[in-house]
């Protein structure tokens, strides 16, 4: 096997003392400790690795990248939890605003899978611990001891599903809640603008047909002699009066003498809107139909 030259250890710390920490955050490649740890990381002798990363960081204590990747050797290739739990919490630390909150939540679940692998860890080394310091114990209470630890396993999973099938459900309500709301919402608007409209509409109706029905009224109540003494009146059916024109007669003075008001002419105009026309060409001695006044 060709041995390996190793490098004097104050020949290193010679040549780290001229460099601040500082000038190798984010180029923690370039320094030759990082690099001895990645190559034997690549190498899968972790131990040395982390060694490595370690030295480094008593040189550069404020290195994000170097605490991020000596954790992760720790819990996957070493299972020394308590030092990854160390190492991701500094990480947060260094790295401040410069991870987002995805990535922060992640490196938080990341520190709590270790707790529960460290306190997996330290409960079956208590039990094999138990097994040895025991070995005549009774094989009766042993097997009463296990199953009860075993129930107290199950029911524990089973207090874990529970709640994850409530919070499931709950989440679910809350979706639910929210679609059914803004169905609510939607079928409120579409019901306003549909009452609107028809409201419209209908009112648009009654109006025509009421004009239509006294216009028809009017004229089929109309007598067959079109003109007459300027300035009498005739009464009709219905309501309906006759009035022939008379000298400076205008439809608003044709309406104060009918109705009261002046302001009534457009009655007047619509009922004989065939023989006086939009203009509303009045002549001496016509027949003008005068409805009832509208309520």
């Amino acid at each position: 096997m060709k041995a390996v030259r190793l490098i004097p250890a104050a020949a290193i710390a010679a040549c780290l003392a001229l460099t601040a920490c500082s000038d190798y955050v984010g180029k923690e490649a370039t320094h030759p400790l990082y690099a001895k740890a990645m190559s034997a990381k690549t190498a899968k002798s972790y131990r040395e690795s982390a060694e490595s990363l370690e030295e480094f960081l008593t040189i550069c204590p404020k290195s994000p990248k170097a605490h991020y990747d000596v954790a992760l050797l720790y819990k996957e290739n070493l299972e020394n939890y308590p030092a990854a739990i160390y190492h991701l919490l500094k990480y947060l630390e260094l790295s401040g605003e410069a991870l987002s909150k995805q990535d922060q939540a992640d490196i938080r679940r990341y520190i709590q899978d270790c707790e529960r692998l460290m306190f997996e860890s330290y409960r079956i080394r208590n039990d094999i611990k138990l097994a040895d310091d025991v070995p005549q114990a009774d094989p009766a209470k042993l097997a009463a001891k296990n199953a009860e630890n075993a129930a107290l396993r199950e029911k524990l999973q089973k207090y874990i599903e529970h709640e994850e099938a409530i919070l499931a459900q709950n989440k679910e309500l809350r979706d639910r809640n929210d679609r059914l709301t803004r169905a609510a919402a939607a079928a409120a608007t579409t019901a306003a603008s549909t009452s609107t409209t028809a409201a419209r509409t209908n009112a648009a109706s009654t109006g025509a047909t009421a004009a239509a029905s006294t216009s028809t009224a009017s004229r089929s109540s109309i007598p067959s002699s079109t003109t007459g003494t300027p300035g009498t009146t005739i009464a009709g059916e219905n309501g309906v009066r006759y009035y022939y024109v008379a000298k400076g007669d205008g439809l608003q003075a044709i309406a104060q003498k009918m109705y009261g008001k002046a302001s009534m002419w457009n009655i007047i105009q619509e009922a004989n809107k065939e023989s006086i026309g939009e203009r509303g060409i009045l002549r001496i001695g016509m027949k003008l139909v005068i409805p009832p006044a509208q309520q």
